[in-house]
C-alpha cells in the first residue's frame, strides 16, 4: 500500500438540516445538532454538500405539510440522478403524525423520526450509514421521556429551555396533542441546573418553551419540590446569577394565573411580553375550537395584565375561516382585534387536520373568503403595530444585543441602492426589534437605544 494510501482520512459526514414550525421544533433542531457534533458529524448551510439531509417538520397546517414534500421532491430527485449514497430524514411532528405513509409518498426517505425519537437521531443514522436499512422511528412513550440537555448553540446569547411537552386542551383544530402526548412537566431542579449551565456559558437570556408553559406543575414529576407552578417556577430562575432576561412561550388564556401576572411585574428579569392566542373573536366559533373561554373572560384577562403591567406587550395568534364562521362571525374577530390593539398577530387561514374534531366539520367557508379575511386581519393589525411602534420615537429602550441584523440595511445613493454596514440587532424587554449602529463590542450586552425611526415590524436607532 502506498504512504498516499495509507495517509487516506475520510472526511468526517456533512450534515444539513431544514427547520419548519415553532420553537419547540427549533430546539428539536438543536438537540439534534449537538448529539451528531458530539459524535463528529460536520454541518453545512448548502444541502447540496450533505451527505446527510435532515428536515424538522410541523404539522399545524397543511401549507407546512406542502413544503416539506415540495423540499423532499427535491431532494428525492438530486439523490436519484447524483447522490444515491444520500441519507434523507423526516423528523418531528410530521413524521409522527404520518409514519410510514411518508415512505409510501416519498420513496427517497431513508428515516422517519418521531418526536419523542429524536434524542436517537445519531444512532439511527449511524445504522443507516452501516447499511442497516430504512428505519421507521415512532416512539409513543409520550409521558416519562424528558427533554434531553443539549449543547454546542449557535447562540451564546440566547437559548431555549424546555420545561415541559405535550398538551391536553385538544383544541378542535390543533394536531399537537396527538403528535407531542401527554403533558409532562420537567423537574424544576433540572431546568433551574440547566439555567445554570448556561448562565455559566455566557448566556444572557433563556426563553423557557411548552406548548402551554401556564400549565406547567413544580410537583408533577419530583418529590423533592414543594407545591408549585409556573409563577413559581419563574421566580427560581428569576434568581440565578448571570442571567439578565427570561421569556416564555407558550400561554393559554384559560390558564393564565394572577399569580403569573404578578411575576411578570413584580419580577426585575422576567419581561413585559405575552403571547396569549385568542384565535377567534366570536363565541360561537371558540366553543367550536373548544377554546374553553369566552371573548369577555378573554377581554377581562388582557384588561387585567395592562392593569398590572401598563408597559407590556401582548401578542396573540388568529385563524380565520375556520368551519361555521360567518361574516359575523369574523366581524367579532375584526372588532377584537380593533379594541384590544395587539402589538403584533400572528394570522392564518383554517387548515383542515386528519385525526381532529374539526376535521370531521364541513370546511364550508371558500377559500377566496379565507383569503379575504386573512388579509382584512393583516391589514388592520400592520397599522396598529405601525402606530403603536410610532409612540416609541424618541424613547430610549433597553436591548439585549443579539448580533448583526440579518438583513442588510439599504440606503440610496446617487440614485440607486446601496447596502449600507451592516447594524446591530436586538429585542427591547417587550419583544419589539430594534437595529441601531455600533461597535461589535456591545454584541451580548445590555445597552440603551433612543428610538429615532420606525418600520412596520422593526425600530431604528442610536445607542445613548
Amino acid at each position: 500500500m502506498s504512504n498516499k494510501s495509507k495517509s487516506y482520512k475520510k472526511s468526517a459526514p456533512r450534515v444539513y438540516i431544514q427547520t419548519f414550525g415553532c420553537q419547540m421544533n427549533k430546539y428539536d433542531s438543536e438537540v439534534m445538532r449537538s448529539l451528531l457534533l458530539k459524535r463528529g458529524y460536520q454541518f453545512t448551510d448548502n444541502w447540496k454538500e450533505a451527505d446527510v439531509i435532515l428536515v424538522n417538520t410541523c404539522s399545524v397546517r397543511q401549507h407546512a405539510e406542502d413544503r416539506v414534500y415540495s423540499y423532499l421532491g427535491k431532494w428525492g430527485k438530486y439523490k436519484e440522478e447524483k447522490r444515491p449514497e444520500l441519507i434523507i430524514g423526516v423528523c418531528g411532528c410530521m413524521a409522527q403524525k404520518e409514519g410510514m405513509n411518508l415512505v409510501e409518498r416519498m420513496p427517497c426517505i431513508d428515516l422517519v423520526c418521531g418526536t419523542h425519537s429524536i434524542p436517537l437521531i445519531h444512532e439511527l443514522i449511524s445504522d443507516l450509514e452501516k447499511g442497516g436499512g430504512r428505519r421507521i422511528e415512532l416512539s409513543e412513550d409520550f409521558d416519562n421521556f424528558p427533554p434531553p440537555v443539549y449543547e454546542a448553540k449557535e447562540s451564546k446569547i440566547s437559548a431555549w429551555v424546555v420545561i415541559m411537552r405535550g398538551c391536553e386542551n385538544y383544541c378542535s383544530y390543533c394536531v399537537v396533542p396527538y403528535v407531542r402526548g401527554k403533558e409532562v412537566s420537567r423537574p424544576p431542579e433540572d431546568i433551574a441546573d440547566e439555567v445554570r449551565r448556561l448562565a455559566d456559558e455566557g448566556v444572557k437570556e433563556v426563553t423557557l418553551l411548552g406548548q402551554n408553559v401556564n400549565s406547567y406543575k413544580i410537583n408533577q414529576y419530583s418529590t423533592l419540590s414543594t407545591e408549585g407552578d409556573f409563577s413559581s417556577l419563574l421566580e427560581r430562575i428569576n434568581r440565578i446569577e448571570g442571567i439578565e432576561r427570561i421569556r416564555f412561550a407558550t400561554s393559554h388564556p384559560k390558564d393564565m394565573s394572577t399569580e403569573t401576572i404578578e411575576a411578570i411585574r413584580s419580577l426585575p428579569k422576567v419581561c413585559e411580553h405575552i403571547h396569549l392566542p385568542v384565535q377567534s373573536g366570536s363565541d360561537k366559533i371558540l366553543r367550536l375550537m373548544n377554546r374553553k373561554y369566552t371573548r369577555n373572560q378573554y377581554r377581562e384577562l388582557v384588561s387585567t395584565i395592562r392593569e398590572a403591567i401598563p408597559e407590556v406587550s401582548v401578542t396573540t395568534d388568529i385563524i380565520v375561516g375556520f368551519p361555521q364562521e360567518t361574516e359575523e362571525d369574523f366581524m367579532d374577530t375584526y372588532e377584537l382585534l380593533k379594541e384590544i390593539q395587539f402589538d403584533a398577530s400572528f394570522i392564518f387561514k383554517y387548515s383542515p387536520r386528519a385525526g381532529t374534531k374539526a376535521y370531521e366539520m364541513e370546511d364550508d367557508v371558500p377559500e377566496e373568503v379565507k383569503r379575504e379575511r386573512l388579509n382584512t386581519l393583516l391589514s388592520l393589525q400592520k397599522r396598529i403595530s405601525q402606530r403603536i411602534n410610532e409612540k416609541l420615537t424618541g424613547t430610549q429602550v433597553e436591548i439585549l444585543v443579539d448580533g448583526y441584523e440579518s438583513r442588510p440595511s439599504v440606503s440610496f445613493v446617487a440614485g440607486r441602492e446601496a447596502k449600507s454596514q451592516s447594524k446591530l440587532f436586538g429585542k427591547t424587554l417587550t419583544f419589539k426589534s430594534v437595529s441601531f449602529g455600533g461597535d461589535e463590542k456591545v454584541i451580548g450586552k445590555l445597552v440603551n437605544v433612543k428610538i429615532t425611526q420606525v418600520r412596520y415590524g422593526l425600530l431604528e436607532g442610536v445607542i445613548v
